[in-house]
């Protein structure tokens, strides 16, 4: 099977199409990739430049998902060809939600205009060495309508490229949506990094040091408190985990948490 997925790749027009074809893949494969109970809370939608998009259920599942990336990236790349993701990026939001968009979500209608004699001809000698003719005929439609929705969306919006991957925007915005999405996970995972290293901060102190605004910082600084909080409700923390989670609950540095506050918050803890 790993043989036929390499020659498969090999005759996708581009890494769009690869990408599409990993992502099939990956979520026909994902019970597998992560388990069960990770499968049902999780879903791989999008891979872009070697990172890998992953929905899940709740910002909860996020967090504790973001702990165990790297295990993530070593199953995907065992289970998968050519190893295609180095990074991964975790968003919440219902899993059912994805095939019922908001109307302003949605993909936006196109005209698509003929190709030109000149396109025709490089999708047809970009096929050549492709022997099966139904392959041949499926690789250049997708070549043809890859083609026509990048030029119909230029020409929707006054050759309006993202200014980070160059492609085409359906908004007068820098970004595309994919990459507006990469960057506001790259500011998630840069507070769930502050806020591990130094959980007594609060918005005003984390502004120091990462630009962002009060909802995704008090989203992201309840999300870890849930975790912590449920570790060591569950007997499953270790001592910096411990102290974490009193530094979450108290704000407090831990210059100023006596022996006795952190052992009574503990005990709290784990009473819920």
């Amino acid at each position: 099977m790993e043989g036929i997925e390499r020659v498969l790749l090999k005759m996708l027009p581009n890494q769009e199409g690869r990408n599409k074809y990993f992502i099939f893949a990956m979520q026909n494969k994902w019970e597998q990739i992560c388990g069960p109970s990770v499968a049902r809370h999780s879903k791989p939608v999008r891979l872009e430049r070697k990172v890998l998009y992953i929905n899940t259920d709740s910002s909860v599942w996020a967090n504790h998902l973001l702990m165990m990336k790297q295990q993530f990236i070593n199953n995907i790349n065992r289970v998968m060809t050519n190893d295609p993701v180095k990074d991964i990026k975790f968003f919440t939001g219902s899993i059912e939600n994805l095939l019922h968009l908001p109307k302003e979500e949605q993909e936006v209608k196109l005209n698509f205009a003929p190709l030109t004699d000149a396109e025709k001809t490089s999708i047809s000698q970009a096929l050549v060495n492709v022997q099966d003719q139904e392959l041949q005929k499926k690789l250049a439609h997708f070549r043809k309508v890859c083609l026509q929705r990048k030029k119909a969306l230029l020409i929707e919006n006054n050759d309006l490229q993202c200014k980070c991957c160059g492609a085409a925007v359906t908004e007068k915005n820098d970004l595309c949506r994919v990459c507006q999405r990469y960057e506001k996970e790259k500011l998630r995972t840069a507070i769930v990094s502050i806020l591990t290293s130094e959980p007594w901060l609060n918005y005003s102190d984390c502004q120091k040091y990462v630009k962002c605004d009060k909802m995704l910082f008090d989203s992201v600084k309840n999300a870890l408190k849930q975790y912590y909080y449920a570790k060591v409700y569950n007997s499953q923390a270790d001592v910096r985990e411990e102290m974490t989670a009193v530094m979450l609950k108290t704000g407090m540095h831990p210059d100023k948490i006596s022996e006795q506050l952190a052992q009574n918050i503990i005990k709290g803890l784990r009473r819920k």
